[in-house]
């Protein structure tokens, strides 16, 4: 599901949290001039962070891989720290970028959730704009093929009348000469 255009294998490796997935993002054409990305990537989900992550204290480059965070915080809750004030500290720095890893990588998947949102309701809105192009496009072809019989009947015998009116004064005045006419 997160492996983009690169299918044929898990996108995540399970021993190592790598992702071997593809770099590209599932998109689809939703209308004719609009492209819309359906599917990101896992390292665009859970191996990044947003450009306004909250830094290390000492500087140091964040995690990005949540993954390796996870493993992380795990292996320091796991690590005894009784009676070992170093291993405490430590235990306690590795849960503490952990934890800054952590509301990095929400706030990179509520981007990711927010950019969905957003997609979702520019489906919505094209959803009613071709919906509206279909009922202005039934409107015209009603226009231009359907007829209103009742109209159109109405004058075929007005136009019927006329040219049989026409066809009899021209009958009876073919066979008049102007003397006949005068009278």
């Amino acid at each position: 599901i997160f492996a983009g255009y690169k299918t044929e294998a898990a996108p995540f490796d399970q021993a190592t949290g790598g992702y071997h997935g593809g770099e590209k993002s599932v998109t689809q054409q939703v209308d004719s001039a609009r492209t819309m990305v359906i599917g990101h990537t896992g390292a665009q989900i859970f191996n990044s962070i947003t450009s306004n992550a909250v830094p290390e204290p000492d500087g140091s480059d964040s995690e990005k891989n949540l993954f390796v965070m996870l493993d992380t915080a795990i292996a320091a809750l796991k690590t005894p720290v009784e009676g070992n004030d170093v291993e405490k500290e430590k235990a306690a720095a590795a849960i503490d970028k952990t934890n800054r890893g952590l509301k990095n990588s929400l706030n990179n998947v509520l981007t990711v959730r927010a950019e969905l949102g957003t997609q979702l309701s520019e489906l919505s809105t094209l959803d009613s704009l071709g919906s509206d192009r279909a009922l202005g496009q039934k409107l015209q072809m009603s226009n231009l093929v359907d007829v209103d019989w009742n109209s159109v009947i109405s004058s075929y015998v007005m136009q019927q009348a006329a040219l049989q009116a026409s066809y009899k004064t021209f009958t009876d005045m073919q066979g008049m000469s102007l003397f006949q006419l005068n009278r």
